[in-house]
């Protein structure tokens, strides 16, 4: 635990954490549905980490900026911001966001195409039968999808996509992304359809979805090939106990886009993060926050206990654990560690030339490529 005058920039602390530790931080747990359905706070994050994260960049030498509150203010109203700051990073660390703001800046990004009210209401002959057991199974330990008007609201939503989308219809997985925005409950429908509408046929996310799923295969052999080379130990150790492709585990990140076992308010994040970066930025997330927990998993030893701890317990833990770090003082230094930023490469500056050896090797041979020649012309 962090010592009350402990300073994290002494240089003699400076390797005083390490990634995740067990004894020194929360009890682990796999959370359900109705755990991480607790009520929305009014900020993604609990505390105010901006002059923090500026001696912690310039502390550990990181060329980022990230912007500022009323940076973020201008990018809500405007859509505009500047492209030399680190969006990505700020949307991980400021406190100048609101949940509602998340949410408007990602319904920024969509087109409004006022489709939703007829589609909804529009008659084809298809078999709705598999959205609505979707929607019947969704978060079902909570209260609030117990609500016969919410799970109405929910139908809706996917059935109108049903309509307009002919060729994907629905997918499982489309429920829970929808489900997790309706229970921020700002009761714009309208809003969450065009959503959804961007992902799947905007950000081309409908791969993952058509017959044969090929989008979700492409992602997972992505996924498999980067882990075994960011994780070569953790792949072993998988591998022994039976678990040689995370497919079981990882598909359902993508398909929910982390929006089913996550708090809403990290939910969003990653999902303006997935609007910003594309596809990339979730195997990255996934990837970092595997390798934060690779001492943990590398302790157990039965399979069930990995698939559900990654399953259920991966997303809430690691949100859990950057609290934490913001507290402490150490988020950039984690950040690092886990690859979610990187620090700008050097530039080597040139060396001067000294010496007549020296001069006689950089300088071009006249009369052929060997040396004999350039003596002997």
């Amino acid at each position: 635990m962090i010592q009350h005058h402990f300073n994290p920039f002494r240089k003699s602390n400076r390797q005083a954490y390490s990634l995740f530790d067990e004894k020194s931080s929360h009890e682990i747990t796999v959370e359900d549905e109705l755990a991480i359905l607790k009520p929305i706070p009014k900020y993604v994050w609990e505390d105010d980490y901006y002059e923090q994260l500026k001696l912690e960049l310039k502390y550990y030498k990181v060329d980022i900026q990230v912007l500022s509150h009323s940076e973020w203010q201008e990018l809500l109203k405007t859509g505009l911001y500047d492209s030399n700051k680190n969006l990505l990073l700020s949307i991980f660390t400021t406190r100048s966001l609101t949940v509602r703001q998340v949410f408007d800046f990602i319904t920024m990004q969509c087109q409004m195409t006022c489709q939703f009210r007829h589609l909804k209401i529009q008659l084809k002959e298809k078999n709705y039968e598999c959205i609505i057991k979707d929607v019947h199974r969704t978060f079902k330990s909570s209260d609030f999808f117990q609500k016969e008007e919410v799970l109405q609201r929910l139908q809706d939503i996917l059935v109108a996509y049903s309509n307009l989308d002919s060729q994907v219809s629905y997918g499982q997985g489309m429920n829970f992304i929808v489900a997790a925005l309706m229970y921020l409950d700002f009761n714009n429908d309208e809003a969450i359809f065009e959503i959804l509408r961007t992902i799947i046929m905007d950000k081309e996310w409908r791969q993952l979805y058509i017959n044969g799923t090929p989008g979700l295969f492409m992602l997972i052999a992505k996924f498999n090939f980067k882990f075994k080379k960011r994780m070569p130990a953790l792949y072993q150790h998988f591998v022994k106990l039976g678990i040689e492709d995370l497919s079981m585990c990882v598909s359902a990140f993508y398909l929910t886009l982390c929006m089913q076992h996550a708090p809403i308010q990290f939910s969003l994040v990653l999902l303006a993060m997935f609007f910003i970066e594309g596809d990339d930025i979730l195997t990255k997330m996934i990837l970092s926050m595997l390798k934060y927990f690779e001492h943990y998993l590398l302790q157990l030893n039965e399979f069930q206990q990995i698939i559900e701890f990654i399953k259920r317990g991966l997303i809430n833990n690691f949100y859990r654990e950057m609290q934490k770090c913001r507290k402490q003082q150490r988020l950039v230094q984690v950040l690092l560690d886990i690859g979610l930023i990187k620090r700008k490469e050097k530039q080597q500056k040139q060396k001067t030339k000294k010496g007549f050896m020296k001069q006689l090797i950089d300088k071009p041979l006249a009369l052929g490529n060997d040396v004999y020649s350039y003596f002997f012309r």
